[in-house]
């Protein structure tokens, strides 16, 4: 069903003559846009059926209603005829109704009020029943646009969380950021405060004569070399982590650039959705 602006759909019922069981004979005509053809003959059925117990035949599809009292068409018994045919978007009823063997048909002179009456009171009965279906056909067709919009602001609202956790995300890896810097400031300090303690330790085995004091002091500088080594490897994990915080930053800048474009796209589909759902709001309210 196109949304473009509808125009409100205005059903008629209109006299004319059409095929059926008895041959060609007049009747009502009435079609109802979009609607689904078994659900149509389902309500029809209970519709006709109502305040009867009648039962009806069903005979080369066409639904036949027989020994009928319905008050609000005429106080006479009548049979009615009904076929329900598909036309591409349209289901078409024709509607006969007869009366000790006449289809009824009214009165070309319109002083004739008891044929105005029931001509009056059958046209409004099919047309009530063909805007009830249309009703259902709309009713039906908003509740699916109005949950596509739904789905289209739920989709918004993932995209904007999505973006506060992105940002979340990042103010956490900045704080991580300085924390690493902080670190690679300290291990730095320590770095040089090592590589002072080797060179007074180197100074220091210079001036050792006794060969056992040596192999300690020995012991005692590949402990410190050992260290320093630690603190380098600390130091190169910490710019690592740094690195691969910036890295991830920039990643998730990336990703926040292109999650603010979706929303937009985004916002633009849910005005445009939001749109439709008011127009087929004032299509329903116009079926009266």
């Amino acid at each position: 069903m196109s949304h473009a602006i509808i125009a409100q759909n205005i059903m008629q019922v209109t006299l004319t003559q059409a095929q059926m069981s008895k041959g060609m004979q007049p009747c009502y005509n009435v079609a109802i846009p979009n609607a689904d053809l078994n659900t149509v003959q389902k309500n029809l059925i209970k519709k006709i059926q109502e305040n009867n117990k009648v039962k009806f035949i069903e005979q080369d599809m066409e639904l036949q209603f027989l020994g009928l009292v319905k008050k609000e068409l005429t106080n006479d018994s009548i049979n009615i005829y009904c076929l329900i045919i598909q036309k591409d978007t349209l289901i078409e009823i024709n509607m006969f109704v007869e009366s000790d063997s006449v289809f009824f048909k009214p009165n070309e002179d319109k002083t004739d009020l008891a044929s105005d009456k029931i001509d009056n009171s059958i046209r409004n009965y099919l047309l009530s029943f063909a805007n009830e279906q249309y009703r259902l056909v709309v009713k039906k067709d908003l509740d699916a646009q109005e949950n596509l919009l739904a789905n289209k602001q739920d989709e918004l609202e993932k995209l904007v969380k999505e973006e506060e956790n992105l940002k979340k995300e990042n103010a956490s890896l900045e704080n991580d950021i300085d924390e690493y810097e902080r670190e690679v400031t300290e291990i730095e300090k320590n770095i040089e405060a090592k590589n002072d303690e080797i060179t007074k330790h180197t100074l220091f085995m210079q001036t050792i004569v006794l060969e056992e004091d040596k192999k300690a002091a020995e012991d005692n500088h590949k402990d410190l070399e050992k260290e320093k080594k630690q603190l380098v490897k600390d130091r190169g994990k910490a710019k690592d982590d740094i690195s691969s915080s910036k890295s991830k930053i920039e990643k998730n800048n990336k990703t926040i650039n292109e999650n603010l474009e979706l929303q937009e796209q985004k916002k633009l589909e849910i005005e445009s959705q939001q749109e439709v759902v008011l127009q087929v709001q004032k299509k329903l309210e116009g079926i009266k």
